[in-house]
């Protein structure tokens, strides 16, 4: 079936960045305050995508613990938002918490994160935008694309005012499912190579009233932070059915005010519309199956209540972009040398098994470097000129997603795809491909982000 739409509307930017979660909006603050005149379009009606709309309020991968003092290991506006938000309480303070004995987290190396208000981080993301002079458009959805060869002329986006025809000099796809650079041509895996299949999805829970002292005391007197002892008698019982045999619940930024990061829903397509209303369907039954569960069998949660689920199902995995390079499992293993590291990140290898959500297969795997080195080849896709690709759909092995599609590394993707769109030349038919990798590495470090894992920064006690 064929249809022509007509075109309601044209915009014209130097730099339109594709999708507002985290990523995105580093992409767009990043070129904004570099001069260009930047658009960021946004399916939703906020920035930070998962963090905020998906209820993910805890950043990861951007800061590590050594010898009684925390580091950024992503700087720049990661570091921002960290002190943006302590100026108002609206952050648990990281230094407030006791690594041995954490509600917010209840292994030591989750507890190296932002922890934060969900509504005070929509705020701070929307004046950083607005300040910079990023033009934002929500509730926007883009499904075209019009290239000149390996060129995208200007994609075609969908909203209330119609279709517009946005062009751009450059376009950063920040869609965390490389929507763009798929419709642009370019070569993508998704999932497993041997079926496709990818690591299941989750629907947050928040719960209010829950006795975290309680809970404290229940961990540590049974020695078990994921409650898989008692999620193994309740299965026995016929009580617990889910696909995951682990409890995750971790207090936020003020008392009995918990995230349940727990239901784990295997089969979930991120890029499948009907796939991903029925998760959000599926997820908020999955949820209250697990609230009942909770009321009832866990004491700390008896007088506890459902406050919300998130408006957007929480996605680990969809395309990866096949760049012409490919980051491997093997060079993280053996701590290859790259010359053109743009990010870094602390977390670790977390990517569940597609159908056994309790399975880690990487469990115990440690990589020979300190951090997750990523280079900005990655970000490369391997036929559109102008378009540069950031977030979790970057060119990298499958094995290699669980440290690199947390927050910490793709605001610092983020930032490195932001800069990279402003210093390109402005020849017509330039490429991201010719970027002078010195010049941009020393251009992330003037507005200090960290490139070299050797320059990892403080973090002040405020």
């Amino acid at each position: 079936m064929k249809h022509t739409l007509d075109i309601n509307k044209e915009l014209n930017y130097e730099v339109v960045v594709c999708g507002g979660g985290l990523t995105g909006f580093a992409a767009a603050v990043t070129a904004a305050r570099s001069g260009k005149r930047t658009l960021l379009i946004e399916k939703n009606g906020c920035m930070g995508g998962v963090a905020t709309s998906g209820m993910v309020c805890s950043l990861l991968g951007g800061m590590d613990y050594i010898d009684g003092k925390y580091y950024f290991v992503t700087g720049g506006l990661f570091k921002e938002l960290y002190y943006d938000l302590r100026k108002n309480n609206e952050c648990v303070n990281i230094y407030g918490i006791n690594r041995n004995r954490s509600p917010h987290a209840w292994y030591p190396g989750l507890a190296e994160a932002i922890i934060f208000d969900n509504e005070a981080m929509k705020r701070i993301l929307d004046a950083k935008a607005v300040e910079a002079g990023v033009h934002l458009l929500y509730f926007t959805y883009i499904h075209d694309v019009s290239m000149s060869a390996d060129t995208i002329d200007y994609i075609v986006a969908a909203n209330k005012d119609g279709n517009t025809a946005i062009k751009g000099r450059v376009f950063i796809d920040c869609t965390g499912d490389a929507d763009i650079a798929a419709m642009a041509g370019n070569s993508y895996s998704k999932g497993r190579d041997e079926d496709n299949l990818m690591t299941p999805a989750t629907l947050i829970m928040n719960l209010e009233n829950v006795d975290t002292e309680n809970l404290l005391e229940y961990i540590e007197k049974n020695n078990s932070p994921r409650f898989r002892g008692k999620i193994l008698e309740l299965r026995e019982k016929g009580i617990w059915n889910f696909d995951i045999e682990i409890f995750i619940s971790m207090l936020l930024n003020r008392p009995g005010y918990h995230m349940a990061n727990t239901i784990r829903q295997v089969g979930v397509d991120g890029i499948d519309a009907n796939s991903l209303t029925m998760g959000m369907i599926e997820g908020r039954i999955d949820n209250k199956k697990l609230y009942d569960i909770l009321v009832e069998y866990f004491p700390a949660y008896s007088n506890s209540k459902i406050v919300n689920t998130g408006e957007t199902i929480g996605i680990r995995e969809t395309r990866r972009i096949k760049g012409k390079f490919v980051l491997k499992l093997s060079e993280l293993l053996e701590g290859a040398n790259f010359n053109d590291i743009i990010a870094l990140s602390s977390y670790c290898f977390d990517l569940p098994d597609p159908r056994k959500p309790s399975l880690q297969p990487l469990e115990g795997k440690s990589i020979k470097n300190r951090y997750t080195e990523i280079p900005f080849r990655t970000m490369l896709p391997d036929k559109t000129k102008n378009l540069i690709v950031a977030g979790r759909s970057i060119s990298v092995e499958r094995e290699v997603l669980g440290p690199i599609r947390v927050m910490g590394p793709c605001i610092g993707m983020g930032q490195a795809a932001g800069k990279a769109a402003s210093i390109l030349p402005i020849e017509n038919n330039s490429s991201f491909s010719e970027i002078n990798i010195e010049e941009l590495k020393s251009s992330l470090e003037h507005i200090n982000c960290i490139v070299d894992a050797a320059k990892i920064q403080e973090v002040l006690k405020i």
